[in-house]
């Protein structure tokens, strides 16, 4: 059943979303919590569980305020201040005229960068104009906001998000799909159990009544291309060995070093490991990416140690490994991505 859920019928095209229609419920990640407390607190403390919050809860948009900008392309000055509520309030001003919201969510964990999104007075849903980055510490335009012009003096606040744009804003800052109203419960806000392993209630029954029947899903199971499809619903989905366009595209598009995913698949690393290099090799699912290069080397001595295989090694140096062959690639303002694409000499 949960086969057939993940693959789909012979000879139909794979996608990572069958699996997210497997034929269960969902259980709420919280759920999880009981059997397998260790990872769920591990996880629960990580950037993917905190891709999504409310705004409020994060220290980084109160620290600094109020704060103020000058937005040329959009020919107004921006201000971030706290209301007497202590939310966190977005103002412009252009000439006489002044207009305001309340900021909600917060999109983005901080390890990059916090974005805020929310309603306005119309039921718009508005992307604000104004970020946070770790690079600097400081607030500055969000990303895409110096090259798009208010269309009205209300937009000098944020972007107004189309159904299907904010639909894709919420679905990959959240546990489950959305429904006509995108905004999940706080549990279930950020990148839970049941984003990765699929709906849990059948399992949790099952687990509850000691039955051997198990009707969760795996991604370790998965091989390297359908784990890198499964990341790649969120982190860039990747190109098959066919699609000669579209790997032509990536290999030539300097923002594509954001989308792990789609350049990992690139790699001789992942083309020579048998049934592809799962980005679970070097990525515990449940805890952010590793920060000291004696971790992130690891993977790479696996193959690239004398006596393991036929791998090369490396001429120049025996570690930090990274820093030569996955070179940060800063296509963002203020942020930097390492480039998955793997390479003698990038």
């Amino acid at each position: 059943m949960l086969l057939q859920a993940v693959t789909g019928p012979a000879g139909q095209t794979w996608s990572p979303e069958r699996f997210w229609q497997q034929r269960s419920g969902y259980a709420g990640s919280e759920s999880c919590r009981g059997c397998h407390s260790g990872i769920y607190e591990k996880q629960e403390a990580s950037s993917h569980a905190r891709t999504l919050r409310p705004l409020s809860e994060v220290a980084e948009f109160k620290t600094g305020l109020p704060f103020e900008l000058l937005d040329r392309v959009g020919n107004a000055g921006l201000r971030l201040s706290l209301d007497p509520s202590g939310s966190v309030l977005l103002s412009s001003v252009r000439g006489g005229e002044e207009t305001s919201v309340s900021l909600r969510w917060a999109f983005g964990a901080g390890a990059k960068a916090v974005t805020p999104v929310t309603v306005n007075d119309r039921g718009d849903y508005v992307e604000s104009r104004v970020s946070w980055f770790r690079g600097t510490g400081a607030f500055d335009l969000t990303p895409g906001a110096r090259e798009r012009v208010p269309g009205s003096f209300a937009e000098t606040l944020g972007q107004v998000l189309s159904h299907e744009d904010r639909k894709k804003c919420f679905g990959c800052h959240t546990s489950r799909p959305m429904a006509d109203d995108p905004v999940p419960a706080r549990n279930e806000m950020g990148i839970r159990c049941e984003r990765c392993h699929g709906p849990g209630l059948e399992h949790v029954r099952a687990a509850s009544a000691d039955s051997r029947r198990s009707s969760i899903f795996h991604p370790r199971d998965l091989t390297g291309f359908r784990m890198a499809q499964v990341c790649g619903a969120c982190h860039g989905r990747p190109p098959r060995e066919i699609d000669f366009d579209e790997i032509r595209q990536i290999q030539e598009r300097p923002l594509a070093a954001r989308f792990p995913s789609q350049r990992l698949v690139l790699s001789r690393c992942f083309n020579e490991t048998d049934g592809g290099l799962k980005c679970t090799v070097c990525h515990d699912p449940h805890d952010d990416v590793a920060s000291s290069p004696e971790a992130l080397d690891t993977p790479c001595r696996t193959c690239h140690s004398p006596g393991r295989n036929s791998a090369a090694i490396c001429p120049k140096a025996s570690s930090n490994c990274s820093r030569c062959h996955m070179p940060k690639a800063r296509v963002l303002h203020h942020t930097e991505f390492a480039d998955h694409w793997i390479r003698a000499k990038p």
